[in-house]
């Protein structure tokens, strides 16, 4: 999301339901920007234009049905809310890919519900992407990790590499370049008594 408001589409052909939330949004003082549409036709178009966090889908809609929307939310996570649902429509709807289902009652409390579920979603949905990124993340170290792999051409006396490029370069340069590896220099115990002979001998 990229602002504190979550934007939803609200796609209902009942324009007293759509009235009722909208309604329940301001007396709440919900976070929400709502864009409620009457139609499938018109919530197609919207989805065409327009970005939205989260999707709200009546299951009966005057020229279609929500189940019908679903395949074009692509990444979009969607509610079904309906009247008139069943264990049959709410099994196909999450097979469609529907992360929750609402059933409307004539007092309409299911709008007290209505922002938790949200909640649920939304949050499952930023689950589902984190691990999405973090795999991408390590496929990429993977990537570099094996980039290493092979015969390097290194020269015998300096110890440059050569790149496929056909430049040489210090081999600490090199491996940076080719993973997250970072370098930090010392002397190993024999180049330590070597350097510390030398300076003795230049002293005597």
């Amino acid at each position: 999301m990229t602002s504190d408001r979550i934007r939803i589409l609200l796609i209902d052909d009942d324009e007293i339901d759509r009235e009722s939330l909208s309604r329940h949004i301001n007396e709440s003082e919900l976070p929400y920007a709502l864009t409620a549409l009457g139609s499938k036709r018109a919530g197609l178009q919207a989805l065409a234009t327009a970005t939205f966090d989260i999707v709200l889908l009546d299951f009966e809609l005057g020229d279609g049905t929500g189940l019908e929307i679903l395949p074009q939310l692509d990444e979009t996570p969607a509610i079904i809310i309906t009247g008139c649902g069943s264990e049959e429509v709410a099994v196909e709807a999450m097979r469609l890919g529907a992360r929750d289902y609402l059933i409307k009652d004539n007092e309409r409390s299911y709008l007290t519900v209505l922002p938790l579920t949200i909640e649920n979603v939304l949050a499952r949905k930023q689950i589902e992407d984190d691990r999405e990124r973090l795999i991408v993340e390590l496929q990429d170290a993977l990537a570099q990790v094996r980039s290493l792999e092979g015969i390097l051409p290194i020269c015998g006396s300096c110890k440059k590499v050569r790149n496929d490029q056909g430049a040489w370069s210090e081999i600490e340069q090199y491996v940076s370049a080719h993973t997250e590896a970072e370098f930090s220099h010392g002397y190993c115990p024999e180049c330590l008594s070597l350097a510390i002979n030398a300076e003795n001998g230049e002293q005597t």
